[in-house]
């Protein structure tokens, strides 16, 4: 890249977030990420590529200023649970017209937005899925009118400091006897946030990727009980998981969705109706079993950590992007 350009990252600030901005920063963009709350995420400072504002960007006129001098935007910005009935419309529905509107007014041609598998605005299995799949909806047909669309449909990510694994990890730790799981069979296919990301900025300057919607998953394909067996036989917990039949999966969600925190609602019930895996797509490299191999390391267990510096994904940045 001869010459530096801005991009705009909104939902920059989280997960997948940081991680993209540190390869954008290092493939040579100048980065801009917007927080409500910019002391939190001070660590994405120690990179010079990297700016990080304090802003509201659910404000219309917050965003038009954002965008204005950039060169390309990514949305990240998504929800899986809603705090207030219509939130799922709100963030990925009407913030996508936002998005476009600001990015029209600014005169930016480039936009890439992170969906999630399974999105599909009529047959859904859950309002994410569909709310997801209506937004993706919307992005592309505005993409028909001079904006250069991609979207991506991950599978479920993992990674450092993700929430899937991590938290199941957390939980699993305080745990004896039995776990009851909900949804066991349910099928995934899950993507290290590492591939996702040099998916996403490898597909910034590609042509070829306009108006693309591409699938991302991993190597191999798990039930989520047998991901759980991962973690339970890697960190060594004594603790087993009691696969939960659907009547006690509905039961356990309309139960932990009015507790604080919403581990579980049944707006996620019926989204792992849906077996969450690829069809007819090109599989990620990094195995999620590889991975798990060293979460004895993060959370305490030092037995094995020779064989998790050479097995982790790594380089010389926060997660092993170049």
């Amino acid at each position: 890249m001869s010459k530096r350009r801005n991009i705009l990252l909104l939902g920059g600030s989280g997960f997948i977030g940081k991680q993209l901005a540190f390869a954008l920063a290092n493939r040579g963009w100048q980065v801009t990420v917007t927080s409500r709350r910019p002391h939190r995420n001070r660590e994405l400072l120690v990179h010079p590529g990297i700016r990080l504002l304090a802003g509201n960007i659910t404000d219309p006129t917050s965003l038009r200023e954002l965008c204005d001098g950039q060169h390309a935007v990514i949305n990240l910005v998504g929800i899986l649970h809603e705090k207030r009935k219509g939130d799922f419309r709100r963030i990925h529905v009407d913030f996508i017209k936002a998005v476009v509107d600001a990015c029209s007014d600014s005169g930016i041609k480039r936009l890439l937005h992170v969906s999630a598998l399974g999105a599909d605005q009529a047959t859904g299995s859950s309002l994410y899925l569909r709310s997801k799949g209506e937004g993706e909806n919307l992005l592309h047909t505005f993409g028909q009118r001079g904006l250069q669309v991609t979207s991506f449909q991950p599978s479920v990510v993992f990674g450092k400091g993700d929430n899937f694994i991590n938290q199941f990890a957390g939980i699993l730790r305080w745990m004896v006897g039995y776990f009851p799981l909900a949804c066991a069979d349910s099928k995934l296919q899950p993507v290290y946030v590492g591939d996702l990301v040099t998916m996403i900025v490898n597909a910034i300057d590609d042509p070829d990727s306009y108006s693309k919607r591409y699938q991302a998953c991993g190597p191999e394909v798990f039930s989520l009980q047998q991901i759980l067996e991962l973690i339970i036989t890697t960190l060594r917990l004594p603790v087993r998981v009691l696969p939960l039949g659907k009547g006690l999966s509905r039961l356990q969600a309309l139960i932990l969705q009015n507790l604080p925190g919403k581990l579980f609602t049944m707006d996620n019930y019926r989204s792992l109706q849906t077996d969450n895996v690829c069809h007819d797509c090109e599989p990620c490299e990094t195995s999620l079993r590889q991975y798990i191999r060293g979460l004895s390391v993060m959370f305490g267990n030092k037995s094995n950590y020779d064989r998790f510096r050479k097995d982790y994904p790594r380089s010389g940045n926060p997660e092993g992007y170049s």
